[in-house]
């Protein structure tokens, strides 16, 4: 109908899109925003023709022209592929898949008596997507916190905070290819929405009303929180028999030992019930909650290790510089992936006599291990740099050896080494991709064969990957500007700011 009406103009574009098989809102869209994007370039173009930019500088005027008409096809490019040419169905009949695995799926939504499984009639084994609510409650809990300690505009938090957890919502709530009942994981998110305005309020009043000494004080507690909520993930999804025995004394029945009664409808097993039974085992974990927990032990493990490793290595005593010495240039010598290899193959034997640990816990150790030799070089650099001075004046009031190590160098040496621990950080959490080439189901893993899960998504292989490249960009985006936002904050962006470190 609007073919012709204006040269690549918007009607044109639209209809285009429409007769490619488009939605009306999707044409539109697209329309929208190739028609900005060429308006925009057109703008460049006369600006620079109507000031006889060229006559001047025509270097300048020609890579702007050039660059804005680059921008043109790039924008039109991807956003026809993705509003026009994309089935994003792939993406949304599996999203559960994605971010828990196969085996987490099934466990979390074929359950009787879960909210979560449609067909009741259907459904099979003991309801376990408690779990990972339990682990989100406290992550945003001690992430809004964190932040309320910054002193910050609430508003600077609380809106993107609210942005991203009405994103999350919003990808929960798409009925396109929906397996599960939507209500669940909404009331959830909203759930874990509240406990972080309530732990960001809490931190910000009370910093607002606090010396700074407390402050700190708190900024430490809030530390220790993260590592405990860590631990605690891993707990919560494979307890230990001591957690089930205490689940048992307080009065819980093993779930699985009425797993019988439980799919007939008889029983409705209640929190305790399910805390006494068995978990869901490392070896069943798997999309993007692999990725995260490999990451994170990486960045949580990887940092202990890497300072004691860096003092170490200092250390004039043998006994420790040796050892320290050795690990760190063991470690660096090999990829990656050889050490994964090795995690799979020969750590095995070395651990068994002490403890059997699954496929997934090992690559937690090996990934803190090899994370911590890097950051050990790193941090190592830094603490070379710190000045004597400091040291000196730290005895001369009194601190011990260790406490001017903990209190004096490490703080000098992590803020001005933090861009390059950020950047350690960001290459682990890149690196957790690795592996699915010992065939651990994590995200990158389970989005490359997303096609093979439904004959209708046959050739389908672009978009689970365009949403692999996205999620993982969003996080390593993230993790920069946190760096640049502490970085801010300790005085790195200008001259001086050792007061504030």
């Amino acid at each position: 109908m609007w073919e012709g009406f204006l040269p690549n103009g918007f009607f044109e574009l639209v209809a285009k899109a429409e007769a490619e098989g488009a939605s009306p809102l999707y044409a539109q869209i697209f329309g929208t925003i190739s028609a900005i994007v060429i308006v925009l370039a057109w703008w460049v173009t006369m600006t620079a023709l109507i000031k006889w930019t060229p006559g001047k500088t025509p270097t300048t005027a020609l890579l702007g022209i050039a660059t804005a008409w680059i921008i043109v096809v790039a924008v039109r490019g991807l956003s026809h592929f993705v509003l026009v040419e994309a089935d994003w169905d792939v993406v949304w009949a599996n999203r559960v898949l994605l971010i828990v695995g196969q085996q987490m799926t099934e466990q979390m939504t074929q359950a009787p008596g879960s909210e979560s499984c449609i067909a009741v009639s259907n459904c099979y084994g003991v309801n376990q997507n408690w779990r990972l609510w339990w682990i989100l409650y406290p992550t945003f809990g001690v992430f809004a916190a964190a932040y309320g300690t910054a002193g910050k505009k609430p508003e600077r938090f609380l809106v993107p905070f609210t942005l991203v957890t009405l994103t999350l919502m919003l990808v929960a709530w798409v009925p396109s290819e929906i397996n599960y009942h939507r209500e669940v994981p909404i009331m959830n998110l909203a759930k874990a929405l509240l406990v972080g305005y309530l732990a960001y309020g809490a931190s910000y009043y009370y910093c607002s009303i606090s010396e700074e000494y407390k402050a700190n004080r708190l900024r430490t507690y809030i530390a220790m929180g993260a590592v405990v909520t860590f631990f605690f993930a891993i707990m919560i999804m494979d307890p230990p028999e001591l957690v089930k025995d205490l689940a048992v004394l307080l009065g819980g029945t093993p779930a699985q030992g009425m797993r019988e009664a439980i799919m007939a409808g008889d029983v409705v097993p209640s929190t305790l019930d399910k805390l006494a039974g068995d978990g869901i085992k490392a070896s069943q974990w798997g999309g993007l909650f692999v990725n995260l927990i490999v990451a994170t032990a990486g960045c949580v493990l990887g940092f202990v290790i890497g300072v004691v490793l860096a003092f170490g290595r200092q250390s004039d005593q043998p006994f420790f510089s040796l050892p320290s010495v050795a690990l760190i240039e063991l470690v660096r010598s090999g990829p990656l992936i050889c050490w994964l290899w090795f995690a799979v193959f020969l750590m095995p034997d070395l651990m068994d006599p002490f403890y059997d640990a699954e496929d997934i816990i090992r690559m937690l150790l090996i990934f803190g291990l090899f994370g911590g030799c890097y950051i050990a070089e790193v941090i190592r650099g830094g603490l070379q740099a710190v000045d004597s001075g400091q040291k000196e004046a730290a005895i001369a009031l009194g601190l011990s050896p260790f406490q001017t190590k903990i209190q004096v160098e490490l703080p000098n040496a992590v803020r001005t080494t933090l861009p390059s621990i950020v950047s350690v950080f960001i290459g682990l959490w890149k690196d957790t991709t690795l592996l699915f080439i010992i065939n651990i189901l994590d995200f990158f893993k389970l989005a490359k064969d997303l096609p093979s899960t439904d004959l209708r998504f046959l050739g389908n292989f672009l978009e689970p990957l365009y949403v692999t490249a996205l999620v993982f960009w969003v996080f390593a985006f993230y993790l920069s500007r946190v760096s640049m936002r502490i970085e801010k904050g300790l005085g790195l962006v200008k001259q001086g700011g050792g007061e504030i470190a």
